[in-house]
Formats: structure tokens, C-alpha cells, sequence
């Protein structure tokens, strides 16, 4: 059997866990894996999928693009990075695609230095629950101690200097940190954001993790129109906030296949998976494996054998 059958296969059993890893970097793909997963699994189910796109910013449901994005910027600026085999980062000439997803929240950059998150969950409250961004500040954290959840549900880096001992937060809480943080240049970095959707029984929570964004620079004057001030609008606007790499030069370097894994491992330990012989996913080989509770894989573009999945794709273009 395919990959794309025994996927769409697994996808409906009655498996409570999943995950998987993309190896396309194609954001028309990889949002186009997500919805499927999100219409298609058993309702029972809860599951991650982590991915990393070239080089697109994707918009929101509910947000106008001409309110949003520099599209003069990005047609005249086409200079990115590539990840080499060993995790480092050549530049290369690529073009920056413009699509809109099927959840709201803001305006986001997306590049090979930025992981991507997505956990679809039974929802009988029909509430989101944003838990999973706590789960992955704990990933995180194996990193840079400094990142937690603020009140927006966003990941952010507390800038500031350590505080006394006597102030230290409990080590578990994923709100608050041992760092100080403020306005001006102790103002909050933003390292994740994420939005969310719900539909009958199913949740979904998406997000971003800058890892080690080379156009780090650039972001905020991609993302900055500058006919919005003339524009009017009833759309649903980003809220601007000042952005930052997990990596620092006080922080180990992972790649971002290290990071995936963290994230990985986290949500394994909070759902106590057991995932005796299963294999978890490796970027490098295209497999799926399962037992009795988890599937396990790594996807590619194959998968737009699946007629949900090619329509997905083809609807973003």
C-alpha cells in the first residue's frame, strides 16, 4: 500500500495519538496535510504535526492582505537561506508566496529557520484550549530558559537580566520566568505566535517558532503595508509586536530538526504516550509506523495522492 493510503488509513482509525513530521517545505502542502487531518481524523484523536516552509507569509482567515503585507517589498526582494545537511544556512535566490490560511489570528513570516507547529484535539466543550503552547515553551526551554506563554497565548523571550533567587517563579510555570521584562528594550520578544479553529468535535492550535530566522531583519517590514494608513477596512488586523530568534549567543544552537524532536518529546510526556516500538519520525526517510495507542511518520508531497489533500493545495495556489 502507498504512503497516501496507508495515511489515510491511519488517519481515521480509532489510534488516540499521532505524530508526524513533514519533509515537504511547501506551505500549500503542509496547510493542505493539516486540514485534512483536521476534517478527516477520528474524532477521538489527538494529533501533532510539525513542518518548516520556504520562504511565505501566510495571513490570516479574517485579514485583508492589502492591510497586512508589503507586496512591492516582496516582489523586489527575494534574497533567503537554505538549510545545508549539517543544519547551517546558505544564502539562495527564492521567491517569498503570499496565501492565506483557514484559521484567524495574525500575519505571520515563515522561513527554513522557523518551526511550525499544529496539534488537532477532541473538543466536546467546543472551546480552544491553548494548552499546547505551554507544552511547547517546555520544548523550548531546553533551549532558552527565558521563553513562556504570555496572555495572547503567543510564545515571547523575557529580555531583562536574572532576578534574585527569592523571585524565581516556580520551574513548571509556563507564564513566567526567572528574567525581567518591561517596556522599551525590556519589552517582551515575540518568538511564536499561534491561532486556533474549532469544528464539531475537533480543535486545532497552530503556531510558529522562530528558531533562527535569517530574515529576522526584514520580518517587520515584510509584514508592514504601507497603504494601510489609507486603507479602511472591516478585516481583522495583526498586532504588531517586536520579534526574536530562540537562538542567542548565550543559548545552545540547535537545528531545527533538534527542535522538532524537543517539541516531539514534550508532547509525548504530556499526553504519556507509550510508544514501545515505534520509531519517531526522522526527517531523512519517508515511513509510517503504529501500535495500539500512536502512529508515527514522516509525510511528504505523495501525499497529494489523496484527492482531499490535492483540492487543499490546489484552492491556496
Amino acid at each position: 500500500m502507498s504512503i497516501a493510503g496507508r495515511f489515510s488509513r491511519l488517519v481515521t482509525s480509532p489510534i488516540k495519538h499521532h505524530i508526524y513530521l513533514s519533509r515537504s517545505h511547501d506551505v500549500a502542502v503542509n496547510l493542505s496535510i493539516e486540514h485534512y487531518l483536521f476534517q478527516k481524523s477520528h474524532p477521538a484523536s489527538t494529533i501533532l504535526i510539525l513542518y518548516v516552509n520556504k520562504p511565505c507569509v501566510v495571513i490570516g482567515t479574517n485579514q485583508n492582505p492589502w492591510f497586512e503585507v508589503n507586496h512591492a517589498l516582496i516582489r523586489r526582494n527575494t534574497v533567503d537561506s537554505s538549510p545545508r545537511h549539517d543544519g547551517s544556512l546558505a544564502t539562495i535566490q527564492n521567491s517569498i508566496k503570499v496565501l492565506r490560511r483557514r484559521s484567524g489570528g495574525g500575519t505571520v513570516f515563515h522561513d527554513f529557520g522557523n518551526v511550525n507547529f499544529s496539534v488537532i484535539f477532541p473538543l466536546p466543550d467546543r472551546v480552544i484550549n491553548y494548552k499546547h503552547a505551554e507544552m511547547v515553551v517546555r520544548a523550548i526551554r531546553k533551549t532558552n530558559p527565558r521563553a513562556r506563554v504570555n496572555h495572547r497565548h503567543d510564545i515571547v523571550l523575557d529580555p531583562g537580566p536574572l532576578l534574585k533567587k527569592s523571585n524565581w517563579p516556580d520551574p513548571e510555570d509556563t507564564h513566567r520566568t526567572a528574567y525581567a521584562f518591561g517596556n522599551g528594550e525590556l519589552e517582551p520578544r515575540k518568538i511564536s505566535g499561534s491561532a486556533g479553529k474549532a469544528s464539531g468535535q475537533r480543535g486545532l492550535h497552530h503556531g510558529t517558532c522562530l528558531l533562527a530566522s535569517p530574515n529576522l531583519p526584514s520580518i517587520s517590514e515584510y509584514l508592514r503595508s504601507p497603504a494601510a494608513p489609507y486603507l479602511f477596512t472591516k478585516a481583522t488586523p495583526s498586532v504588531p509586536s517586536p520579534v526574536a530568534n530562540i537562538i542567542s549567543p548565550d543559548t545552545p544552537s540547535p537545528t531545527t530538526s533538534i527542535l522538532q524532536h524537543q517539541i516531539i518529546n514534550a508532547f509525548i510526556q504530556m499526553y504519556k504516550i507509550d510508544i514501545t516500538n515505534i520509531p519517531l519520525p526522522q526527517e531523512s526517510t519517508t515511513a509510517l509506523t503504529s501500535n495500539e495507542n500512536c502512529a508515527s511518520g514522516t509525510l511528504d508531497s505523495s501525499l497529494l495522492e489523496i484527492p482531499e489533500i490535492r483540492s487543499g493545495h490546489d484552492e491556496l495556489q
